[in-house]
């Protein structure tokens, strides 16, 4: 929490603002945060924005990832190398979680997806 508190801090991203590079740094933040299990009413709070916006933020940044956008590359590559440890292939998921959250079946294509590249801990052994 302390490197993302430094580099939220560093960059601004605490400030509403629009430049596609700020928004995109903002939406990994979220990204990585939630995926850390922390609720995005408290990452709402933790960026002063409504659970909503963090919400709908996370849902584009999953569309941009998978699409491989070019540009959402190029300006997160520097924070994958910082965050060195949130390796979005070596991230693991937990299948109970992602159960009980999905609700599309674009949740279930992901869960799929996940299944078939063996990142649920919770079915290894």
């Amino acid at each position: 929490m302390e490197k993302i508190q430094h580099k939220v801090q560093e960059d601004d991203l605490l400030r509403k603002c629009r430049k596609r590079e700020k928004v995109f740094k903002r939406m990994f933040i979220y990204n990585m945060m939630f995926n850390h299990d922390i609720q995005v009413t408290q990452i709402g709070r933790f960026f002063n924005r409504n659970h909503a916006s963090i919400i709908n933020a996370l849902k584009v940044y999953e569309n941009l990832k998978s699409t491989k956008d070019q540009e959402l590359i190029a300006v997160l590559f520097e924070y994958m190398k910082f965050f060195e440890q949130y390796d979005i292939k070596k991230m693991q998921y937990s299948i109970r979680k992602d159960l009980r959250n999905a609700t599309t079946f674009r949740d279930i294509g992901i869960m799929r997806k996940r299944l078939d590249s063996n990142l649920y801990n919770d079915l290894k052994k």
